[in-house]
């Protein structure tokens, strides 16, 4: 009996560690499973985030060299035309129709802005036919290390049409580089006049043109329109949009300036890296000032047409301006 009792106690014994074992088994090889499978979808959730992560950073990258590409070979071509209008009771002879000044600004000659790249200018603002064509500017880029055809340019500039005249102002590359002496004869051979603080009144139209000098490398002088007749409608070239602000003293109807390039490279958070001096507050575009008599000023900004520092337009393409000066 005590044999069979023992016996039967081994028997049991060894099924009880016999269930152990494999209840152990089990569990461990559950739980073993169940880590290799989170370990394992933890490893392709890594592959998946890698493999969109790579294809984010291609993408950015492709858009970036297209950006740049389109900056650099398209947008620089696209020349605009813009036209706006300006209405005064001082025109009442200006007709119907009014009276068409065409302006063009910064046409920084270089290896980038060739006279070649400037003959579509040229043709859009002959078909014009306008009145007055005023250059604000900025002619050569670097005049000290051009070297395309000045003759070529002069001759373009020779070719432009204008029914009552065509006027210019210094830019500040036509100072600082190295051009201020043969600036005048090219405008000159181009068939500019020339204005360095000073007036012009070209027809009887009761319109005088001012010009005033560059305000960086320059000589300019706003104090120079002191003298302009407040019942003629005045208006004042000069480069730098800025100088507005020190107009309004004088009677001053309409002052056209170029210099921002409209930013050229169109990223407004950069304006302190991106605009010039006196080109900070007036980029694109018109404006209108409250003079101390307490008439308007009106001032309107073109953004250009070559370009400078670096050979790239992104969102300002260049332009042409047609302005239509009205009475009423």
């Amino acid at each position: 009996m005590q044999a069979c009792e023992r016996k039967n106690c081994v028997r049991n014994g060894g099924a009880f560690v016999k269930n152990v074992f494999f209840t152990l088994r089990d569990t461990y090889n559950k739980l073993y499973k169940s880590g290799f499978r989170q370990e394992y979808s933890k490893m392709k959730e890594k592959k998946r985030r890698g493999r969109g992560i790579r294809r984010a950073v291609i993408a950015v990258m492709a858009v970036a060299v297209l950006t740049a590409m389109y900056a650099r070979y398209v947008e620089p071509h696209m020349l605009l035309q813009k036209e706006t209008e300006y209405t005064s009771a001082k025109l009442v002879s200006s007709g119907e129709d009014g009276l068409t000044a065409v302006i063009f600004a910064d046409t920084h000659f270089s290896e980038y802005y060739t006279p070649q790249d400037f003959e579509k200018a040229v043709e859009k603002i002959n078909r014009a036919k306008a009145d007055y064509i005023f250059f604000l500017g900025d002619l050569i880029d670097d005049y000290s290390s051009y070297t395309g055809d000045v003759g070529r340019i002069e001759e373009l500039l020779a070719s432009l049409h204008a029914g009552i005249g065509k006027y210019a102002v210094y830019g500040n590359h036509d100072y600082g580089g190295q051009m201020e002496f043969d600036y005048p004869d090219v405008m000159e051979a181009g068939g500019f006049q020339l204005l360095v603080n000073e007036s012009a009144a070209p027809d009887d139209q009761n319109v005088t043109v001012t010009g005033i000098d560059d305000m960086l490398i320059g000589y300019g002088d706003p104090s120079s329109a002191r003298a302009l007749n407040p019942q003629n409608f005045n208006i004042v070239l000069c480069h730098e949009p800025d100088v507005i602000d020190e107009m309004t003293d004088y009677p001053v109807d309409l002052m056209l300036s170029g210099h921002t390039h409209g930013r050229q490279v169109n990223l407004m958070f950069f304006d302190d890296y991106i605009l010039p001096p006196y080109g900070k507050k007036y980029i694109k575009g018109s404006y209108r000032r409250m003079r101390t008599d307490g008439n308007e000023a009106c001032l309107y900004v073109t953004g250009g047409i070559g370009m400078t520092k670096i050979p790239m337009r992104f969102a300002s393409p260049p332009e042409i301006n047609i302005i239509t000066l009205k009475g009423i």
